[in-house]
């Protein structure tokens, strides 16, 4: 018995590429998202410089929190 094969094709490859670019109004979002963080990082920053740490647990815990 023998057996034969026969090579069919059926569709082409195509390439498809993505530059990574994003349309202007998400770019515009993205934008305005980083505005509004920065403006509370910069109040989040006033208030803290205008308290004062009186017990070193609460200096400590938040140190740990944001450099651990």
């Amino acid at each position: 018995m023998e057996t034969y094969t026969e090579d069919v094709i059926v569709g082409t490859w195509t390439r498809t590429a993505f530059s990574g670019a994003l349309p202007a109004r998400r770019v515009n979002e993205l934008r305005e998202r980083v505005a509004k963080l920065q403006a509370a990082i910069k109040f989040a920053r006033e208030e803290a410089n205008g308290a004062e740490v009186t017990d070193r647990k609460v200096g400590e815990a938040v140190f740990g929190y944001l450099f651990a």
